[in-house]
């Protein structure tokens, strides 16, 4: 199960963004983040405190399932509706003719970007990004969509908008967020595992 909780972000205050010279009007949000979690019971996702949290600024998605088996096919089927028959986690480049939902919130003006945990570059496009100190899997390919796509991939504009993180906070406080963010935590805050509460 994946489970998708949508934020409005109407905390986040101003209007304006670095990405798009104007600020779209959305007729039900003026701001949109979508953050996925994956393979956790949804009673354990839902009970942890910080999900509760950030479930009250939004809209929890609890009746929403993954396409297929295993992570990646569903990333990709998030930002352009489809899976293409893939069915493993390998290293995959969809061709740049397959449309997706950058190319449709780019043809509306409205700014995007992609926030990973544990990236180590923006526009990192390897296979994964592993601890140099405990070797444990942080980031992995799989689970960021847009990069899957060589319509993203092959443009550097559009991959300089696929971020680390630690890049939201700055650019939440500098008032330059996108009006829509696809946030993936690193394998470890992704549901796998226990979730720790907020210091």
């Amino acid at each position: 199960m994946i489970l998708g909780l949508v934020l409005s972000l109407t905390a986040f205050a101003g209007a304006g963004t670095a990405h798009s010279p104007k600020w779209v009007k959305g007729k039900a949000f003026d701001r949109f983040a979508i953050i996925w979690l994956e393979n956790t019971d949804y009673d354990l996702a839902a009970g942890d405190p910080n999900l509760a949290w950030l479930a009250k600024k939004g809209i929890t998605l609890s009746n929403h399932f993954a396409v297929t088996h295993p992570s990646m096919p569903n990333y990709a089927a998030a930002i352009s509706g489809d899976y293409y028959g893939i069915n493993h986690d390998d290293l995959v480049a969809i061709p740049s003719n397959v449309s997706t939902l950058v190319d449709l919130l780019e043809d509306k003006g409205i700014s995007w970007g992609e926030y990973q945990e544990d990236m180590p570059s923006t526009g990192f496009q390897g296979q994964e990004y592993r601890n140099p100190k405990t070797g444990a899997n942080m980031y992995v390919r799989k689970h960021n969509p847009a990069v899957l796509y060589d319509s993203v991939a092959q443009k550097q504009d559009r991959l300089a908008r696929i971020k680390n993180l630690t890049l939201f906070n700055e650019e939440l406080k500098s008032n330059t967020l996108p009006q829509w963010m696809f946030i993936t935590p690193n394998m470890t805050s992704d549901g796998k595992c226990p979730l720790s509460p907020a210091k």
